[in-house]
């Protein structure tokens, strides 16, 4: 083999891996430990215990190149509640955007990073459903995700009283009181 070739292959091999990762990049390890810890909370402090069966269950909706990222979560949820919350096992379902159906019995939607459109059908499926939409990027809650976390140096949660009303989720006072409400700016 030339070195020109060797350097062809090289280049494209480094293009091609960055491209895969450029996605999973947008992502902090640290973060998704603090939502995986916190989105079983969401479940129980609010109206949405009431749909739990047996299990908790979160479902995490993504796009194809983030699928080893949601693979992650279930790890992450396993680790910080090894023996469920509050004698509840939580069961983590993965589904792409393209079938936000998987999540139509889970409490919880976790909702990573999408192009407008597929979040979008994701979200007026899980409204028509009722189901919790937690998204990683604080900026879904302009398009109607229902909670999300500012971290900072303090964790906040903020709520989307206007989406989770419409869905008549209630959250109990003590998480209300601790956390932000999220209005959308006037335009």
């Amino acid at each position: 083999m030339s070195f020109k070739n060797f350097r062809l292959r090289l280049i494209f091999l480094l293009t091609l891996s960055s491209a895969t990762l450029l996605n999973a990049a947008n992502y902090n390890d640290d973060l998704l430990n603090i939502y995986m810890k916190m989105a079983p909370r969401f479940i129980v402090m609010s109206s949405q215990k009431a749909k739990i069966n047996v299990n908790i269950e979160i479902c995490a909706l993504y796009e194809p190149l983030d699928e080893s990222v949601a693979k992650s979560l279930v790890d992450k949820i396993h680790n910080a509640y090894p023996n469920g919350l509050k004698n509840h096992p939580i069961k983590f379902i993965l589904s792409d955007y393209s079938k936000p159906e998987a999540c139509k019995n889970s409490q919880l939607a976790f909702m990573l990073e999408a192009d407008d459109k597929r979040f979008e059908d994701a979200l007026l499926f899980l409204r028509n459903n009722g189901v919790l939409a937690m998204s990683y990027d604080i900026s879904f809650l302009e398009k109607g995700a229902d909670v999300s976390l500012f971290v900072g140096r303090n964790i906040a949660a903020y709520i989307n009283m206007e989406s989770i009303t419409n869905k008549k989720i209630v959250f109990n006072n003590l998480l209300l009181r601790v956390s932000k409400i999220y209005t959308k700016a006037k335009k």
